[in-house]
C-alpha cells in the first residue's frame, strides 16, 4: 500500500442528509460516474432500506451499505486519487466487501491492489439501459409483442391524460403508491419505502415524473431523475390495473426531454417476472456488475 499511516484518512460515516446533495452530485459529475446508484436521489431515497451512511474524502465519497453486512461498501465514487485514499484507509482497518463494481472499477482494483481481491459477477444487479428513441418508435419485428401490449394498455381506458408531478398533486401520487402496494399484497417489491421517500422529497431531490389518469381516475405514476442531460434513471413506476405498464412506460418515454437518449431501467433483482419483462423490451446494453472481496 502506497500511503503511510500519517496519510491515511480517518473514515467518519454519517447519515445522508439533503444538505449533502450538492456535494455528492459535484463529485459524481466531475468523475463522470453515470451509475444510477451514485446519484444523490438514489442514495437518499434508498438509505433506509440499504442502511446507507456516507463518508466524504478529497474529491470522493464512500458509502457504507449496512444492509449487506458490517463490512459492506459501495465502490467509492470520485477522482482516482480520492478513491485510492479512501480505499487505503478502509483496507488499513478491515477486510471490506465492495459492491456495485463496473468492469472499469474492477480493473481499477486489479491495478491498484494486484492480487488482493477476488471478484464475483452479480447477474441480479446488472443494469438495463434502453435507447429512448427505439423504445418510442418500436420499429421492426422484435418489437411486435411490445406494440401489442401498448395497444392493450391504451385501450383499457377511453381517455388517458397525464400531468407533471408537482407539490400540488404529490399527495395523489402517494395515495396511488399506497393503493398499488395494497393491491400487490405479499408480492409487493421492496422499493415501497424508497418510493415514498422520493415522493416526499420530490423537489429537493430534483426528480421528474408524470401522474397518469385513466378515465379521470389516477392510474399510474412514473418518476426518476436525470443522471446526465442525456441519461434518465427510471426509478419508480407504479401502475394500477392489468397489462397497462407497457403503455404507461411508452407514454412516459415519449414525454421526456428531447436531449434524453438513454433510459436507465436499473436492475432486475433476480426476480424472474421482472427479468422477463426487462429483457422482453430489448435493452440496448446490460452493464455488468461485480462484487470484490479480499482474497482469503
Amino acid at each position: 500500500m502506497s500511503n503511510t499511516n500519517d496519510e491515511l484518512q480517518t473514515l467518519i460515516f454519517k447519515p445522508i442528509n439533503l444538505s449533502d446533495g450538492d456535494r455528492v452530485e459535484n463529485i459524481r459529475k466531475k468523475s463522470n460516474n453515470t451509475l444510477y446508484l451514485y446519484t444523490f436521489a438514489s442514495l437518499f431515497a434508498w438509505q433506509e432500506d440499504e442502511q446507507y451512511e456516507i463518508c466524504f474524502g478529497d474529491n470522493a465519497f464512500l458509502v457504507k451499505n449496512g444492509a449487506e453486512g458490517e463490512h459492506a461498501y459501495l465502490f467509492p465514487c470520485g477522482s482516482d486519487e480520492g478513491k485510492k485514499k479512501l480505499l487505503d484507509s478502509l483496507l488499513n482497518n478491515e477486510k471490506p466487501e465492495l459492491y456495485s463494481l463496473t468492469d472499469e472499477d474492477k480493473a481499477f482494483l486489479e491495478d491498484a491492489y494486484p492480487g488482493l481481491f477476488v471478484f464475483e459477477e452479480r447477474r441480479d444487479e446488472f443494469i438495463y439501459l434502453f435507447d429512448k428513441d427505439a423504445q418510442i418508435e418500436l420499429k421492426g419485428k422484435e418489437y411486435k409483442k411490445q406494440r401489442h401490449q401498448i395497444h392493450i394498455g391504451k385501450n383499457s381506458a377511453e381517455k388517458w391524460t397525464t400531468e407533471p408531478i408537482t407539490a400540488a398533486n404529490i399527495d395523489r401520487a402517494l395515495a396511488l403508491n399506497a393503493k398499488w402496494a395494497e393491491n400487490k399484497g405479499s408480492y409487493v417489491l421492496a422499493d415501497l419505502t424508497a418510493a415514498k421517500c422520493a415522493l416526499y422529497n420530490f423537489d429537493s431531490l430534483s426528480m421528474w415524473g408524470l401522474l397518469f389518469q385513466a378515465d379521470g381516475e389516477d392510474a399510474a405514476y412514473v418518476t426518476g431523475s436525470f443522471i446526465t442531460p442525456e441519461i434518465f434513471d427510471l426509478s419508480f413506476c407504479k401502475v394500477l390495473g392489468d397489462r397497462r405498464d407497457f403503455f404507461v412506460r411508452w407514454k412516459f418515454f415519449s414525454s421526456l426531454p428531447q436531449e434524453v437518449r438513454i433510459i436507465d431501467s436499473e436492475e432486475d433483482l433476480g426476480i424472474e417476472g421482472l427479468r422477463i419483462n426487462k429483457l422482453s423490451r430489448h435493452p440496448s446494453e446490460l452493464i455488468r456488475i461485480w462484487k470484490g472481496s479480499i482474497k482469503q
